[in-house]
């Protein structure tokens, strides 16, 4: 930016020091860390549950748990920010947005955190999830990765598999991340409620 003064030769010195001054006054400020949410996804009309779903809260690798949303920087590096972090525990947003993709996905079934009232009298089945890899990666994509196992009201194993859901970042920057993380998410949402819209 140009910043043109006309005054006169006199008062030039006085000018020129109290510009410099607010410069490093506003070059010294700190905006602070950035906080970021998984943006929500809202539930459709419910109808009365054929099936009842409890989501056990979402497990998370070690190198996840913090409040740093984490950057894969080559094939074994990681990198944790500093200043771009996750406005809530990452596993609490993980099973909150599963839960409410469930619910818009599945709308004859009730779909609660796990130790919730539920409905009586229909099946009941339960969603636990490992999570290994919840970060962006350094070929521009967001990468989703771990293991799910899906059991029935006794706790008795019907299924497990593994998902791993690469998702293109459309923009730079840890919006676009965070984002991506989220679409990527959505997608390992979406492979449950198909399963579980097969265990009538």
């Amino acid at each position: 930016m140009t910043i043109t003064l006309r005054t006169r030769p006199a008062l030039l010195p006085g000018l020129v020091l109290t510009l410099l001054l607010g410069l490093t006054g506003c070059a010294g400020s700190d905006p602070g860390p950035s906080s970021y949410l998984l943006p929500s996804t809202a539930a459709t009309q419910q109808y009365p549950p054929a099936l009842a779903i409890a989501v056990a809260p979402v497990g998370i690798a070690g190198h996840l748990d913090s409040d740093g949303i984490v950057m894969q920087l080559n094939d074994i590096e990681v990198y944790q920010a500093r200043r771009h972090l996750w406005a809530e525990d990452i596993g609490k947003q993980l099973q909150q947005t599963l839960q409410q993709r469930l619910a818009s996905g599945l709308s004859r079934a009730q779909v609660v955190s796990k130790g919730q009232p539920m409905a009586g009298g229909v099946p009941v089945r339960e969603i636990r999830i490992q999570v290994s890899r919840f970060q962006g990666h350094h070929d521009g994509m967001a990468l989703a990765e771990g293991q799910w196992q899906l059991l029935d009201g006794s706790g008795r194993l019907l299924k497990q598999a593994g998902f791993r859901v690469e998702q293109p970042l459309t923009d730079d920057g840890y919006p676009a991340l965070v984002r991506a993380l989220a679409a990527a998410w959505e997608q390992v949402a979406d492979q449950l409620a198909i399963e579980l819209s097969q265990q009538r």
